[in-house]
């Protein structure tokens, strides 16, 4: 598998160019080309579904015995 940027990179430009023919298309009135896209669009959905489940499968989950502390919003020792 691509590394994850390059991956979404891909998919985003791919979309929009998909995103862009259907407005083309429906602002003239090609309702087949229009159908097409939609059905493109439609596939595109599925795809992305799939590769955010397989992304989201790479990512490590946290040790439960590791706790973050925020201490950015603890007071600071002049407004105690």
């Amino acid at each position: 598998m691509n590394d994850p940027l390059s991956l979404a990179l891909r998919e985003i430009a791919e979309t929009r160019r998909l995103i862009e023919g259907l407005i083309t298309s429906s602002e003239s009135f090609d309702y087949p080309k229009a159908k097409i896209a939609l059905r493109e669009l439609n596939r595109k959905v599925r795809d992305l579904a799939k590769i955010e489940g397989r992304l989201q499968a790479t990512l490590q989950p946290c040790d439960p015995k590791i706790h973050v502390l925020d201490f950015s919003k603890s007071p600071t020792p002049a407004q105690l």
